[in-house]
């Protein structure tokens, strides 16, 4: 298994005020990069729907962003804007736009609130998804999540980290989850030994879990001899 952000190279899933339901600004955060000195970043927002579904409101227009208008005055952490789509259905439909523009680093997750078709299909869902979208999809989020478990064992995950293998999608460490006990661990285990690359993300929305939460995460792949 190769972990694709070392502790200095970044956090690629970061939630930001500027666009959706984080505590910072875009600006804080990158300032809090370049003390923690990570070469590059992701600020991955929530995608329209799920902004829609839980009426948070942008407090710029996205096209700033998209047009270059924004840049790094701050520090030299290189700045990716991206999104976190959402698994809409069995179909393997997903909603990966704010505000129309769709972001090119794309980590696509399940909620369980988004998720509109059969929970008892949503492996299907997410193999359609890979299928459908697979050389757009950099990274499965929180694949492990609780919200799920009900649906899917680890046999489940597996063939869906195997389909992901193929498609050259990386899989994801959810350290939020990991640490608020979000996560199922069975299927963390299948997905740690049978996936090829790794992210390690916070999830954070707040500036404390920017700065902590990945420590957890490599504490956790350490302690159980993933690395």
């Amino acid at each position: 298994m190769k972990i694709i952000n070392d502790n200095s190279s970044g956090d690629y899933h970061i939630h930001s005020s500027t666009i959706s339901d984080g505590m910072n600004s875009i600006d804080e955060i990158v300032i809090q990069a370049g003390k923690l000195g990570y070469k590059e970043i992701a600020i991955t927002d929530h995608n329209q729907e799920y902004l829609n579904t839980y009426h948070f409101y942008a407090n710029t227009h996205y096209s700033i962003i998209a047009s270059g208008r924004w840049k790094n005055i701050h520090n030299d952490v290189h700045v990716i804007f991206g999104v976190e789509a959402d698994l809409l259905n069995e179909n393997g439909d997903i909603c990966d736009n704010i505000q129309n523009f769709s972001p090119e680093f794309l980590i696509l997750s399940a909620h369980k609130q988004m998720y509109s078709g059969n929970p008892g299909l949503i492996k299907n869902g997410y193999l359609n998804a890979i299928n459908r979208y697979g050389s757009k999809i950099k990274l499965l989020g929180h694949l492990c999540s609780q919200q799920f478990s009900d649906y899917l064992n680890t046999k489940d995950i597996i063939e869906i980290v195997c389909a992901a293998n193929k498609a050259g999608i990386s899989l994801e460490l959810n350290c939020a989850n990991l640490v608020n006990s979000k996560t199922c661990e069975k299927n963390l285990e299948a997905m740690l030994s049978s996936c090829k690359s790794l992210y390690v993300n916070s999830d954070a929305h707040t500036l404390y879990e920017f700065i902590n939460l990945r420590n957890k995460g490599f504490k956790y792949l350490k302690s159980n001899n993933y690395i």
